[in-house]
């Protein structure tokens, strides 16, 4: 029974995978709260052990998270409560679905840390690797004949054809080819490159500048990481800084078109919620607005009092008619929904993450858990990158990344850090 019950937990996770990455899109008219329910079934996961286990084995940095992530929970709450003495009611659903897609991606991880026992996640990531490989050979033959017939949508950028597949966007078309990569470094680093450069040099045909900026960092951490995690953490991460600013530099233009505006009847959506977030943190500080409030997919559905506050509703794409840029962001909707503290917050929980991971890398130079974790690394990369434009730690990419960093993790030495919590 234990084997079958380890067996049925791989293949659940494998298909989750699978499904969430490359069929997501396809399907979503009738998987479309497949991630939601993936995270509300892992927060009910993390209460269990919480509540049930008392003893909670993981890594300091790990821990840091969780009250990190507490933190933000309490501090959305609070907002709520505040804002609603003040006369503003946010619906209850708007409040415990934002709840739930905001902290879906890291209930997952936590839930599987936390089951490891149960399953061989190295197993996982090995069947995640043999199907993800299948799987790219037929993208690449799609993406052959589409070139030569037409067969999919495409948007013309910089005077050339976007290609997007079946995926909704062609950011999503470059998140799944950026996937491929990341679950087929570990296995064909050292002996097949020639794969792998394939496989970003195909998902270039999505001429998405995220995408560039991703590619970038990878061949420059592939060819140089060695070097790299040796040097003092400060220093490394001055040089991911200093990359980052020559990034924006480089498409200063791109951003600016984003990002910049004069008059808000001109404005573009995501300039109009970056800049409201600033005002909404100073006027909220330090809580900010709440759940459900400003920025999320739940505040538009439920259509946020904020909006109409700030005379922002009749801007195009968050307007209460049509809405559907509401959520084309992350950190504004850190800032606006949580405050300075959960912003900086937020910030502190990506940063634990990232150290966790150049941790264990520089203690795994020399084997080939290295590959691993670099593939860990270069996927918080992925999700910061996609983070400046993209809601993306709220979406089932997130959740997929998660569940990738948890089986990574899973796959070091049991030489955890106890820690006991209840």
């Amino acid at each position: 029974m234990i084997i079958k019950f380890s067996k049925i937990t791989e293949y659940v996770l494998l298909i989750s995978v699978i499904t969430l990455v490359f069929f997501y899109d396809l399907l979503s008219s009738s998987i479309g709260f497949f991630d939601e329910f993936l995270g509300l079934l892992s927060f009910f996961v993390l209460l269990y052990y919480i509540a049930f286990k008392g003893r909670l084995v993981l890594f300091r940095k790990e821990y840091y998270v969780l009250i990190l992530l507490s933190f933000i929970i309490f501090l959305g709450i609070a907002s709520n409560i505040s804002a609603y003495y003040k006369g503003y009611k946010t619906d209850l659903l708007a409040v415990f679905s934002d709840l739930i897609n905001f902290t879906k991606a890291f209930a997952a991880y936590f839930a599987l840390r936390l089951f490891s026992k149960h399953y061989n996640s190295k197993k996982v990531l090995n069947k995640i690797s043999k199907y993800v490989e299948i799987i790219f050979y037929i993208l690449l033959v799609l993406v052959l004949l589409d070139i030569i017939f037409t067969i999919f949508p495409k948007s013309k950028r910089y005077g050339f054809n976007s290609l997007m597949l079946f995926f909704k966007h062609a950011s999503r078309y470059a998140f799944a080819f950026s996937f491929i990569f990341l679950a087929l470094l570990p296995k064909h680093y050292q002996k097949n490159k020639g794969l792998l450069f394939l496989i970003l040099i195909i998902g270039t045909f999505s001429l998405r500048v995220k995408y560039f900026g991703f590619v970038g960092l990878t061949l420059i951490i592939m060819f140089y990481g060695k070097r790299l995690f040796k040097i003092p953490k400060l220093y490394f991460l001055s040089f991911i800084c200093i990359l980052s600013l020559f990034l924006i530099w480089l498409f200063r233009y791109q951003i600016e078109m984003y990002f910049v505006f004069d008059t808000i009847e001109d404005a573009w959506s995501r300039a109009v919620i970056l800049y409201y977030s600033y005002i909404i943190g100073n006027d909220y500080f330090p809580l900010g607005t709440g759940f459900g409030t400003y920025s999320s997919y739940y505040s538009g559905y439920y259509y946020s009092w904020v909006y109409d506050l700030y005379g922002i509703d009749n801007v195009y794409g968050i307007s209460r008619r049509y809405w559907n840029f509401v959520a084309d962001q992350y950190w504004p909707m850190v800032l606006g929904q949580f405050g300075y503290l959960g912003l900086f917050s937020m910030i502190m929980i990506i940063y634990n993450f990232f150290t966790l991971f150049l941790n264990k890398i520089k203690a795994n130079r020399d084997n080939e858990k290295y590959y691993y974790l670099l593939s860990a690394i270069l996927g918080l990369f992925l999700l910061l990158i996609d983070s400046t434009s993209d809601a993306i730690f709220t979406q089932q990419r997130a959740v997929v990344m998660f569940i990738f960093f948890a089986l990574v993790v899973n796959t070091i030495d049991k030489k955890h850090e106890s820690i006991t919590n209840k």
